[in-house]
């Protein structure tokens, strides 16, 4: 009950878009309108955010477009939606203390435990949002729980309880991992506990080989096969359900693009001739099509001469026109001449006129001596030259479709197409290039690269000579399967994943995360704000535990090898097999974030936290196992009124609870949390925000060029792209160290840099 109360308190405050929910909600809308969305995550939590939704009568048409939109005038039941995953947070209370005491400690560990779960200000302000990380949580403790549990029950192999906490293990896991990727770091997790299980059976005498084998079956099946196939039903259920092509439905293949409702079953003609028409699409890349347009070079290194891009969306500058090679004919007098293998020849932009041309001069993303720049060449009477020149190479084509291995067909052949004179190949570099180029994706001519990236297929031809009424073989993709659109979908978010580099100013590096440098700001108001920050004397308190561990651990091991068996007051092998499981959990889902070059935030620490919680409890026990009852209650009350006078403290900022600026400064115990005291009262914006002042720009792609057009300020305050400075943190560096605020109006921030990539899509 306390835990629904803490996470539940004040839950309609703010009644305002905050942080990521401008994402989270707007798929839950998806989702309701059968709307096809790309997110970088699994699709498990969003979906229960959008059945909480539908019962609660949201009907999918507030787009949650950005920080700081009023829900209440918009009548969406958001108090509702934040129901849900605060109650997550609040069933991971009750799962810590029953963990613990699965673990075998008494009751005054395990409500230690709970306790600290329960005023973690950091859980307690994810819980409260439309936000992901409280069903990862959730699910993640109820995964070790329920290891935890089996771990009871070690001495009734084979038992009905022995195989309901087994299988609830890879259950719960292929829900977490179905939330959000982090929990894969519960693979290595059980994993090696379950190695280390084996490994002790395989000495023990009494177990025959073919029991032994038993056991690593029954476990294969439950800790592999059964998160697997979890993991694949909530995403089947999520293509279910978004079933209509949409906006981001153009960032997949158009062989699952033809699987949506609403997408445009491309037929085109199949054979591609001297004289076709066609338009090129990437093969392996999300860009979309080999793309030029009236517009020069601009960077330092090129030739000024038109350029050639990539450009997501079909339109009139992606098409070009098969010609033969430069001072080459091909005889058309026995009808239309196929493209074939190996042949040499030019590509004409057929709205420019120009060729598709590279030359000795470096690409505008790239010093690379290996790397070109592609052009469009060419003015009146002027025939070309020799650096218009490709050859192409068909990779594959489709076994199913004859010749489609030997001759250029459309959609069935994959081909390269290899510069004759430089000797290098036409590559999807997929980076972004300045406005200049209209933020289109680059293209150049690469030597020795993987065709993984210059693999190129036709996805429309025509040849204006084709007789009128003659049969014409056509071409058309075929659909995807479940399986091959659950494969595509997961090999998308691994990319965009990896790619997810960006300067969001509440970013955070892995090793800040465990002494909590900063935090991450959540929303702002007069009077209020929200600041996700922990509760320091935990965090700091599971990190002095983490190391208590390790040096325990490693004294016990120089000491045994002198044969000196300390049994640490009795306590030895409950807190080397509890704290190290845990301490062996947190490991797991903390370094591998140090191999990773994406942007990161402090969130993406809160499963590690929990662990580190639990060893933080264990070591609590053990210090105080040897001390009188009394004292050790009393050293028990004295580290829950220590968190609990923290968790007093930064409940103004876990709440978004009016406070004053001079509260706010004395909150900031570190000199790097850069929390905005200005927005509390007799802040800057304690009390009316400053006055707009007018902001440029709305940038409008269209044919793939950008128009610039200035707003005026009363454009700017009613368009919802834009929002006023109370509900957006601007961390500027004032020269000290501490984080200033500057009071003007701006575009929205992403909330988390998670969205970049969707965005850029």
């Amino acid at each position: 009950m306390a835990a629904v109360v803490v996470r539940c308190y004040k839950l309609s405050n703010p009644a305002n878009v905050v942080f990521d929910e401008v994402h989270f909600g707007k798929f839950a809308g998806k989702y309701l309108n059968s709307t096809y969305f790309f997110d970088l995550h699994p699709p498990l939590a969003k979906m229960m955010f959008a059945a909480v939704g539908r019962l609660a009568g949201y009907d999918g048409v507030f787009d949650f477009k950005s920080i700081g939109l009023d829900y209440i005038a918009a009548n969406v039941p958001y108090v509702a939606m934040r129901l849900m995953p605060a109650l997550l947070g609040a069933a991971t209370v009750p799962a810590t203390y029953a963990t613990v005491r699965a673990c075998g400690y008494a009751m005054d560990t395990a409500a230690l435990a709970a306790l600290l779960v329960c005023v973690e200000n950091g859980l307690v302000t994810q819980s409260r949002l439309i936000l992901l990380d409280s069903p990862l949580v959730f699910f993640t403790v109820l995964t070790l729980l329920c290891w935890s549990m089996f771990w009871t029950v070690q001495d009734r192999p084979f038992s009905r309880v022995w195989w309901a906490w087994l299988l609830a293990t890879g259950l719960t896991m292929g829900c977490a991992a179905s939330c959000k990727w982090v929990a894969f770091f519960l693979i290595p997790t059980i994993g090696l506990s379950t190695l280390h299980d084996l490994w002790d059976k395989i000495a023990d005498q009494s177990l025959s080989p073919a029991r032994w084998s038993m056991h690593f079956g029954a476990r294969a099946i439950a800790l592999i096969c059964v998160p697997v196939a979890v993991y694949i039903g909530w995403f089947s259920v999520h293509f279910a359900v978004l079933s209509t092509t949409g906006g981001d439905a153009a960032a997949l293949s158009p062989e699952f693009q033809v699987t949506l409702d609403g997408a445009k079953q491309m037929v085109t003609d199949r054979d591609v001739y001297y004289g076709s028409e066609i338009r090129m699409r990437s093969t392996n890349a999300r860009s979309g099509f080999l793309h030029s347009h009236l517009h020069p070079w601009q960077h330092d290194k090129g030739s000024g001469q038109q350029q050639v891009t990539i450009y997501s969306y079909a339109d009139a500058n992606n098409v070009w026109v098969v010609e033969p090679a430069y001072n080459r004919t091909v005889d058309t007098s026995q009808g239309l001449v196929p493209v074939r293998n190996g042949d040499v020849l030019r590509l004409r932009h057929k709205t420019t006129g120009r060729f598709l041309h590279s030359h000795d001069k470096r690409p505008a993303m790239s010093n690379d001596k290996n790397k070109f720049e592609l052009s469009g060449y060419g003015f009146a009477n002027f025939s070309g030259d020799s650096n218009d020149n490709f050859r192409v190479d068909i990779l594959e084509g489709d076994p199913d479709i004859q010749g489609s291995a030997t001759e250029l067909q459309s959609i069935y052949s994959r081909f390269r197409l290899v510069h004759t004179n430089l000797h290098c190949m036409v590559f999807n570099s997929r980076k972004k290039l300045p406005k200049w180029a209209f933020e289109q994706i680059e293209v150049n001519c690469m030597r020795n690269c993987l065709p993984r990236m210059s693999t190129w297929h036709v996805e429309h031809a025509f040849h204006p000579n084709t007789t009128a009424g003659a049969p014409v073989r056509k071409a058309s993709y075929r659909p995807l399967g479940m399986l091959g659109k659950i494969w595509e979908y997961n090999k998308l978010m691994a990319d965009s994943n990896q790619n997810l580099i960006g300067d969001h100013p509440f970013a955070a590096r892995p090793q800040h995360w465990p002494w909590l440098r900063r935090g991450t700001a959540y929303w702002g108001g007069p009077g209020r704000l929200i600041y996700q920050l922990g509760n320091p004397l935990i965090w700091w308190g599971s990190l002095a535990a983490l190391a208590v561990f390790a040096t325990v651990r490693m004294v016990l091991f120089l000491l045994d090898k002198r044969r000196i068996r300390l049994q640490l007051g009795g306590q030895r092998n409950q807190y080397i097999s509890g704290a190290g499981f845990f301490a062996l959990a947190w490991t797991c889902h903390y370094v591998p974030f140090f191999l990773m070059g994406r942007e990161l935030f402090t969130h993406h620490y809160f499963p590690a936290l929990w662990m580190a919680i639990i060893v933080m409890a264990f070591t609590v026990d053990l210090v105080t196992c040897r001390l009188p009852r009394l004292l050790r209650s009393a050293v028990y009350v004295a580290v829950a009124a220590a968190v609990l006078h923290a968790f007093h403290t930064f409940s103004y900022i876990t709440y978004a609870r009016t406070w004053t600026k001079d509260a706010c400064l004395r909150a900031k115990w570190l000199p790097t949390w850069d929390l905005d005291c200005e927005h509390a009262i007799g802040g800057l914006k304690g009390t009316v925000p400053p006055v707009a002042e007018p902001v440029l720009v709305d940038s409008k792609p269209e044919n793939g060029i950008d128009q610039a057009v200035p707003k005026a300020a009363d454009q700017v305050s009613n368009d919802p792209k834009y929002v006023q400075p109370e509900f957006i943190n601007l961390p500027l560096d004032n020269g000290s160290g501490n984080k200033m605020i500057q009071p003007q109006l701006v575009q929205a921030l992403p909330a988390d840099n998670d969205d970049q990539a969707h965005n850029e899509l």
